[in-house]
């Protein structure tokens, strides 16, 4: 057997190493060489499809004709989008020479290609865009009438943004393959990886990016943990087996050793497995210490320490510790083990602590979208639950150790934890920790107390559903405390610095943005432009090439240069600003930044502006200066524009942006700005004025925080306390993941032993009524919470789309009235012209700005061809700037040019951020469209955002709520049916056929009310037939008993009789010896008599053993006079070998005497024929039991004989009444006790006698 399973074991350790060696040449040969080749291969054929989509798309001369003559259908246009080719289609009509190409048709509004093509141009080629990098194909087309049209394709191949700084909205990504960016690049060499066309020809190169570390590979990932999987449980069942052959000690410090070796081992050297390039292990998310370097690494480690500890835990053998002889070795162990319970639980206390206060983990749970944000909450709560169920298993085993020197002294425990603790406490020098650590030292002195009381069973190794409830119930809720007690205290500090920035009225981001885009700005650069700032025309040029270098910067700035030459006289600057006043603004107003060179200083009470200073010396010699204004611009809050360019920082964070409400108040105390629905005074008295920098105050049902960085500005920030939601959401989500984590323990713990044989999964999947109940019950609420949530979710969301379509709708028509208003007035009847009269151009720019800034939305203004002629935002455009084509969406332009619709809507898209766009042709009196308006309308969706997460939160908390009823009722309902079932087979045990049986009262007519009549119907079936066998019984035993009675009656009677016949005959013959005939008949008689009598006493003890006379007396006194009667020497080898102590029994001494003097005379009597009979009788001690046995070496028992030996009337002799067995098994049962024998044929029997001791009864 042993054999066999170290085979197993081999084969599992072997299995895991072929994995670890696959996933080795799957990473060395496959992923660190192909992967750039990889990605070519996709990438070329991408290229290679569309580049052959478009060969055949242009090759269908009907479907060209229809684009051409624009006569195709809206179903035909909605199949030619670039959202469904892949790719820009472009359509020229080049008939006329003489005349500019001019676009019939394209399916694109991102991207126009460049006009510079030539004959020999038309083969695929790659171009840089302003707004990606595609590849450029081109074909001629000729159709009727000599007609010359040109087909282009723009091939996206990348999105890549011309701008020094990522927002993020645009980013640079690969079309169709996220993430490629981080393992390959286009390459400007000629590399092993290129990038053909169909034509064989080499677009361009692709190279292996080395910034983000080595690529992973999804396949060697799961092989790999595969491997680990095999490994660890090959290291499981080792362990298990040496606990089993060993020792428990030796299986736990071979598991225990080899996990600790292979994590050294990973520490040691962290290139072996590369867990670095995971973003899991950046410690940037989550690092501690050098052990706990990583979420990752604390992942791993909490696994594993609770892998550990669940072994020791389900092996331990608490029976066997035992206190030590010697006192202070019981006092040693004691304070270590609460030493280590003490450091234990401050430990797990640091690192909940640094997982919310010092990680870029999201416990936020009133705000849903916070946690799905990125994988790392639910990373985070995986961690809290395994790190729980670790702390209670260990606490568990040290907790029993403790109890089990200390005895019944178990105070002793709580003084020496509370002093260990107040140790720790006094010499930690970190007051935030002090503070946690104090109420985690008293939370541990409470666990202490509840793991030590019965009825929570916390000292239990083995815990019923109940019990394991109550526990997930104490941790959720104490780790629900310890993590808002971290987020208040997180969030406070939020707070204050949120607080300070509005005072300050700086933005960080924006000032490392700036420098980024100024550091070319240096003495040098200005002194070699220095000349060309002294001229005219040159100084308007550079400045304006400055301005517009970063269009990033141009959209968040108003950017304003000013030159000044040696004697500080100005160089031609647009704005009349002398250098004295831009210089006190510098060194008076202006506020160091982070940035040397840079300051920012206040406009007004809530305007900020940056200003830039360079001084250009020649030696000592100045040559002149350079400053530089940013004031930032102020857009629409439902514009495009600032959204495409947001940063990922910003002033107010999002998740705050509907918690938080601001006011700021000037020197004369009177509100200045105010931010949300909060309810703050207009003018602060003069008592309210804190006199500390940062004060709490509640205010019913908020929070404030008040500021005053100066004596001349107040700042107060407001939140809604809603710190019961929080707790229970947050108990809510650890006690679902708690119930997570056991359901896959449980699920693994199933695996693992039916190693996936599935007659034994189904053996597992045979759920009892209960857990059926359950089950049932619970998923019910499940799916309910699944389908209600996801169907108010989406109901949501329709509305909110909804609503927000019809505000743009009414806002459309509103702005449309004023177009067509200021059209129709200056040109009735209206036409394409239009565009190209300067004044009517200059006009709409005033029309369509003021609009823009009464509605706050962007508005752009299209002409009757699609091409963009106004736009409300002209110093930000990202239509001339290449975000956005020129061109109108083509949808929507067929919409409205060709089926005339009033009105349409489409979702649009640039870089990462979709918004609606709607719209609406602008008419003349004669009803013909002229132009086309269009509102490009994005909103944050952040009271979306706030509904569907306030929802969610609730939802959870109801559910969890619902769980915890359900929960209950299931757990009443399981307990009626089954205490029913319980019932039922309790009466079902207890039927018997020489018994009363009762019939169960059951007064509810269901459907166990039907089981139970049937039930009844058989108790009295089964007595009726228990009467009739009885009386059968007793018939038969009467019948039997009579013709053994007979048969031993008249065995003595029979000599009896011949004896007085021949008496009589000898009598009548008047023998002479008579006299000596009378005494041998009379000898015979006798003998007979005392048979006769000897029979009776039988009967009658075998009829009284149900009577005992139980008294206390020594079994050794008992069996000593029996010993001494076979003790006669002879052919006989009798020995008795006592236990060294007295033996107490509660029982008839008479009967005990019967009994063992039938086993030793039957001992005697079946070793008759043997020349040396040898009879034993041992004793032996079984905790509460005596065990007697008495051992022949005769002929044994012949087997088809065994199975009657102790019944009555059965003997195997040729005489006898066959009641000796009999009545030794009915003396044993009496006497409570069990009679057996083994026995082997030609070799001899043992009878075994099992009495219970006096204390056990």
């Amino acid at each position: 057997m042993q054999h066999k399973l170290l085979n197993r074991h081999t084969y599992t350790l072997l299995a895991a190493i072929a994995l670890f060696t696959l996933g080795y040449f799957l990473n060395r040969y496959v992923t660190d060489v192909t992967s750039p080749r990889y990605f070519a291969r996709l990438i070329q054929n991408r290229i290679q499809e569309k580049e052959k989509d478009f060969q055949q798309l242009t090759s269908d001369t009907t479907l060209m004709g229809s684009l051409v003559d624009q006569t195709y259908t809206d179903a035909t246009l909605q199949g030619l989008l670039d959202t469904e080719k892949g790719y820009g289609l472009y359509i020229y009509d080049e008939t006329e020479f003489d005349v500019p190409p001019a676009l019939l048709f394209w399916n694109t509004q991102l991207i126009l290609p460049v006009k510079n093509l030539s004959e020999d141009s038309m083969s695929s080629r790659l171009e840089r865009l302003s707004n990606g990098i595609y590849i450029h194909t081109a074909r001629v087309l000729y159709l009727r009438n000599d007609r010359r049209l040109i087909a282009e394709a723009l091939i996206p191949v990348m999105r890549k943004w011309q701008y020094n700084v990522e927002t993020e909205n645009l980013q640079k990504e690969f079309v169709d393959l996220k993430g490629a960016t981080r393992q390959v690049d286009i390459s400007n060499t000629v590399t092993d990886f290129p990038i053909k066309n169909l034509a064989g020809d080499v677009l361009f190169y692709l190279q292996q990016n080395t910034l983000n570390g080595r690529p992973h590979n999804t396949w060697v990932i799961l092989v790999v943990i595969a491997g680990f999987s095999l490994l660890f449980l090959f290291l499981h069942q080792l362990a298990d087996y040496v606990c089993r052959n060993y020792g428990i000690w030796y299986g736990i410090a071979l598991l225990a050793g080899a996990v600790g070796a292979m994590r050294l081992i990973v520490y040691g050297f962290p290139d072996i497995l590369a867990l670095r390039q995971f973003e899991l292990f950046d410690p940037s998310i989550y690092g501690s210490s050098y052990i706990l370097s990583s979420l990752g690494d604390l992942l791993i480690n909490a696994l594993l320490l609770c892998w550990v500890l669940t072994f020791i835990n389900r092996r331990i053998n608490i029976p066997a510790i035992h206190p030590y002889p010697e006192p202070w070795a019981n006092w040693l162990v004691l304070v270590v083990t609460v030493s280590a319970l003490v450091i234990v639980t401050f430990t797990f206390a640091a690192i909940l602590q640094t997982m919310v206060s010092d990680a870029k983990i999201s416990f936020n749970v009133t705000n849903f979208f916070s946690l799905i944000a990125t994988p790392y909450s639910f990373v985070g709560f995986m961690v809290l639950a395994v790190l729980a169920l670790s702390y209670f298993f260990m606490s568990q085993i040290l907790l029993t150790v403790a109890g089990k020197m200390v005895g019944d002294r178990n105070y002793f425990m709580f003084i020496i934890a509370a002093a260990i603790g107040l140790m720790i406490l006094s010499l930690t020098g970190n007051h935030s920790i002090v503070e946690l650590n104090l109420y985690v030292l008293l939370w541990l002195l409470a666990f202490m107390w509840l793991m030590q009381q019965r009825i929570f069973a916390g000292l239990n190794f083995r815990l019923n559903v109940s019990e394991v409830l109550f526990w997930l119930f104490v941790f959720s809720f104490s780790m629900s405390a310890v993590i808002i007690f971290e987020n208040r205290k997180l969030e406070l500090e939020d707070r204050k610095r949120f607080a300070a920035k509005l005072a300050l009225q700086a933005d960080p981001t924006s000032e490392h943005l700036l420098s980024v885009n100024m550091a070319y700005i240096d003495s040098n650069f200005v002194v070699q432009n220095m000349a060309r700032f002294s001229k005219p025309q040159t100084n308007a040029y550079l400045k304006d090439s400055i301005v517009r270098k970063s269009d990033l910067i141009n959209y968040k700035y108003n950017i304003r240069i000013f030159t000044f030459d040696s004697s500080d006289v100005p160089l031609y600057n647009d704005e009349q600003a002398s250098y004295d006043t831009l210089n006190t603004i510098f060194q008076i107003q202006g506020k160091k930044t982070a940035i040397p060179g840079m300051r920012f200083f206040e406009r007004s009470f809530d305007k900020f502006a940056y200003i830039f200073k360079r001084e250009i010396n020649d030696g000592k010699q100045k040559l002149g200066s350079i400053f530089i204004l940013a004031d930032p611009r102020r857009y629409k809050t439902e514009a495009l524009t600032p959204e495409l360019f947001r940063q990922n920082s910003v002033l107010l964070p999002e998740q705050y942006s509907s918690v938080y409400s601001y006011a700021i108040y000037d020197s004369t105390r009177n509100l200045i700005l105010n931010y949300n629905d909060y309810a703050f005074p207009t003018h602060l008295a003069n008592w309210l004025i804190p006199t500390e920098e940062f004060e709490r105050r509640r205010n019913n049902s908020f929070e404030e925080l008040w500021h005053r960085p100066s004596s001349d500005k107040v700042v107060i920030i407001a939140r809604k306390r809603n710190s019961l939601i929080e707790a229970i959401t947050l108990f809510a989500y650890l006690f679902s993941t708690f119930l997570f984590l056991l359901a896959f323990y449980r699920l693994g713990s199933i695996i693992i032993r039916s190693r996936l044989h599935w007659s034994i999964l189904k053996q597992y999947m045979q759920l009892n009524i209960r857990s059926q109940i359950h089950s049932t019950i619970l998923m019910v609420s499940l799916l309910s919470f699944i389908v209600i949530g996801v169907a108010t979710i989406l109901f949501f969301i329709n509305r909110y789309q909804r609503n927000n379509q019809d505000r743009l709708t009414r806002a459309m028509q509103i702005m449309v009235n004023q177009v067509q208003s200021h059209i129709n007035q200056q040109h009735p009847l209206g036409a394409d012209s239009l565009f190209y009269e300067p004044v009517f151009n200059e006009q709409m720019e005033r029309l369509i700005q003021e609009i823009s800034e009464v509605h706050g939305m962007d508005v752009n203004l299209y002409d009757t061809v699609g091409g963009l002629r106004v736009t409300s935002n002209q110093e930000t455009n990202i239509y001339t700037s290449g975000v956005l084509s020129t061109k109108m969406n083509p949808l929507a332009y067929y919409r409205l040019y060709h089926l005339q619709q009033i009105q349409t809507v489409t979702n649009e898209q640039v870089g990462k951020l979709d918004y609606l766009s709607i719209y609406s042709p602008i008419r003349n009196e004669r009803g013909h469209a002229v132009a086309f308006l269009n509102i490009p309308s994005y909103t944050t969706q952040t009271e979306l955002k706030q509904e569907i997460s306030n929802f969610v939160v609730t939802v959870i908390n109801l559910n969890a709520f619902i769980f915890l009823i359900a929960g209950g009722i299931a757990l009443v309902i399981t307990n009626r049916i089954t205490q029913s079932f319980t019932i039922i087979s309790q009466k079902m045990r207890e039927v018997g056929l020489r018994k009363v049986n009762e019939a169960i009262e059951w007064k509810r007519d269901d459907e166990i009310g039907v089981l139970v009549k049937e039930y009844n119907k058989m108790v009295q079936k089964l007595e009726e037939s228990a009467e009739a066998l009885a009386k059968s019984e007793r018939e038969s035993a009467w019948r039997q008993m009579a013709r053994q009675v007979a048969h031993e009656i008249k065995n003595p009677l029979t000599p009896m009789k011949l004896s007085i016949q021949y008496l009589q005959k000898a009598i009548d013959n008047n023998s002479t010896d008579v006299k000596v005939l009378t005494t041998n008949v009379a000898k015979t008689l006798v003998e007979q008599i005392d048979h006769l009598s000897k029979i009776a006493s039988d009967f009658s003890q075998f009829a009284n053993i149900g009577n005992p006379k139980n008294e206390v007396f020594d079994l050794h006194e008992m069996l000593q006079s029996l010993a001494s009667l076979y003790n006669t020497g002879g052919n006989l080898d009798f020995r008795w070998n006592p236990v060294e102590q007295r033996v107490l029994l509660f029982a008839d001494r008479t009967q005990l005497n019967r009994l063992f003097t039938n086993l030793l005379q039957n001992a005697v009597e079946a070793c008759a024929n043997r020349d040396q009979r040898i009879i034993r009788m041992n004793e032996q001690l079984n905790g509460e039991y005596i065990t007697v046995s008495v051992t022949d070496n005769g002929d044994g028992i012949p087997e088809q004989t065994q199975s009657r030996i102790f019944t009555p009337n059965f003997t195997t002799k040729t005489s006898g009444t066959g009641l000796g067995l009999a009545m030794s098994k009915g003396i044993v049962e009496q006497a409570k006790g069990e009679i057996w024998f083994v026995t082997k044929e030609g070799a001899g029997t043992t009878f075994y006698v099992k009495i219970p001791l006096l204390r056990a009864n």
